[in-house]
């Protein structure tokens, strides 16, 4: 999925008032880590080999999520994405859409973007 297809999908799935879904948390934080790990890693790298300066990315998605604005560190993961040209994750967007998966989510992408970044280097994993 692009960028397009990530908000054209998330303006669908509000029409339907998925927010009102209901969901166990544990499952959703365990959908969410594997999900941010697939997703992720690949765009760490991919962003790594592109010379972007990730230490600045990195601190702004650090400044994102210690301010708790979870919609902005996901919608900054997403722009990313699309100027990197890398899919956009159906469930990625799915878990965009309400402030309680949102977190959890957020959550799960940092941990895993500041995994890639500690290791001061681009592993398989994160390629």
């Amino acid at each position: 999925m692009n960028t397009t297809e990530f908000v054209q999908h998330i303006i669908e799935e509000r029409n339907e008032d998925t927010d009102m879904k209901i969901y166990c948390e544990a499952s959703a934080k365990e959908t969410a880590q594997l999900m941010s790990e697939s997703f992720i890693y690949p765009l760490y790298g991919a962003a790594w080999t592109a010379f972007y300066d990730m230490e600045t990315i990195t601190q702004h998605l650090n400044e994102l999520h210690d301010s708790r604005n979870y919609f902005g560190l996901v919608y900054f993961i997403t722009l990313l994405a699309g100027a990197l040209e890398t899919n956009i994750p159906l469930l990625f967007t799915q878990m965009s859409l309400s402030s309680t998966r949102v977190h959890i989510l957020s959550d799960a992408i940092i941990e895993d973007w500041l995994e890639c970044h500690d290791t001061n280097e681009v592993t398989n994993k994160c390629n």
